[in-house]
């Protein structure tokens, strides 16, 4: 059976989730992610896994030895996700240690040298020794205190933790630094939405009992030329929403935006909370600031959702296509980061999918297997998107415009509306992921 895709990261084995430490060197992407290379056949072991590709071109990507693995007292028990860090010469990567003792959870945050990533041997790891870094949550907070990613700005360097207060809320909380190695706590953020529009999904800032992978990026808004803070947050336990037709929050791990500027901790809403992404595996995604726009990687999977055939081959879960967004009159839009012309037609390879894309305007589209079998439709015009993988059927408000469809092995890709919807499946076919193509309904 051929599942793997070509030009969609997937690890060699085990299970893939959140994609971490994303750092360019001149053209290459190198991603980091999490990876438990035993999965599915001996207790979680977290750690990083790594690789390398164009961010111009479509390539495979070069898959080098895991960088880290959860063997530290502060994380015995998993080297969870984080961001890199690039200052003049040097490559940081942040990473939450996960150690449980007691039934209790305790977190810290640590940093590691990446010593010649770019090299033939993948680059070698040096730990910090004054790890932990920050030790702990802060006070009124509970052990779910994770996912560091850190950016500049006027002020320095800045930290931003998903987090979870006692009273079981989710929050974001920021730290800054001075030097990348002592960090002062400001607090958690708080949302000013007096001038706030609305975003696409039904909350102006939205719930949840906890919320994961924050990403605070500056992103130049194309339509006026000022620059925007970006937040990007996963708020878990939202509860499905049906407004205006749409099925908002369809699954309880989700992922979206809020467009304004911080000020201290006070994160001034100027568009409302939006999902990010309407396909059915997204979650957990890294924003790396590039040009005024940023390069984005999302996981192709949810947190239970581990059971897809490709277990069997011994490996699970995917990353997206890296991703370019900007900001346009406040809204996210995005694309693949390389055009889908590009895209070479040679057969598939032995071990991988077939891969299949179309850019099109408005109509329906299925996605045929090799049998003639329709394993995805996807309907587009009238001021909706409708994406229907099975059973499930997602529908989403979507204006004119070109359609941009691509399948890689199990990864399915839509763009439509000028970038403003974006949508991510995993798809199986019944035997393998041989297509004969996207065809006209």
């Amino acid at each position: 059976m051929n599942y793997r895709p070509r030009y969609h990261l997937s690890a060699p084995t085990g299970r893939l989730n959140d994609p971490n430490g994303l750092f360019l060197d001149g053209t290459t992407l190198h991603a980091y992610y999490q990876h438990d290379p035993c999965f599915p056949h001996a207790p979680k072991q977290t750690g990083w896994g790594h690789a390398a590709a164009s961010v111009e071109a479509p390539e495979p990507w070069r898959h080098y030895p895991d960088a880290l693995y959860p063997i530290r007292g502060h994380d015995a028990h998993g080297c969870y996700s984080g961001g890199a860090v690039v200052d003049g010469e040097d490559v940081w990567l942040f990473y939450t240690g996960n150690l449980k003792r007691d039934g209790e959870r305790i977190p810290s945050q640590n940093r590691v040298r990446a010593v010649d990533a770019s090299g033939p041997e993948g680059g070698f790891y040096e730990h910090d020794a004054a790890n932990p870094l920050i030790n702990g949550p802060a006070e009124g907070f509970t052990g779910h205190y994770r996912d560091p990613q850190i950016t500049r700005d006027a002020q320095g360097w800045r930290m931003v933790l998903g987090a979870q207060r006692e009273d079981e809320t989710g929050h974001v909380v920021l730290y800054r630094s001075a030097d990348l190695a002592s960090w002062s706590f400001q607090g958690a953020l708080t949302f000013d939405t007096s001038g706030a529009q609305p975003g696409l999904s039904p909350d102006m800032v939205p719930g949840g009992y906890m919320w994961e992978c924050p990403n605070l990026v500056t992103l130049r808004d194309h339509a006026t030329g000022e620059d925007k803070d970006v937040l990007v947050m996963c708020p878990q336990g939202l509860e499905p929403v049906l407004a205006d037709g749409t099925t908002h929050y369809a699954s309880s791990d989700q992922c979206g935006y809020l467009v304004g500027r911080l000020e201290g901790t006070v994160f001034h809403v100027e568009r409302g909370f939006s999902e990010l992404d309407y396909g059915h595996q997204f979650y957990a995604p890294q924003l790396l600031e590039r040009d005024g726009e940023a390069i984005m990687l999302g996981w192709m999977g949810l947190p239970a959702q581990d059971d897809t055939p490709t277990v069997a081959q011994g490996w699970v879960h995917t990353l997206t296509l890296p991703r370019r967004v900007w900001l346009e009159a406040g809204e996210l839009r995005q694309a693949p980061a390389w055009s889908l012309a590009s895209v070479p037609p040679e057969p598939a390879r032995e071990g991988f999918g077939s891969v299949a894309t179309l850019t099109a305007g408005e109509g329906t589209y299925a996605l045929v297997d090799s049998s003639g079998a329709e394993v995805f439709r996807v309907t587009y015009g009238g001021g909706e998107l409708r994406l229907a993988s099975g059973a499930d059927e997602r529908v989403v408000p979507c204006p004119a415009g070109d359609i941009e469809l691509i399948a890689d092995g199990c990864a399915v890709e839509v763009y439509a509306g000028e970038g403003r919807i974006a949508a991510a499946s995993a798809v199986f076919g019944a035997r393998d992921a041989r297509w004969r193509g996207w065809e006209a309904r």
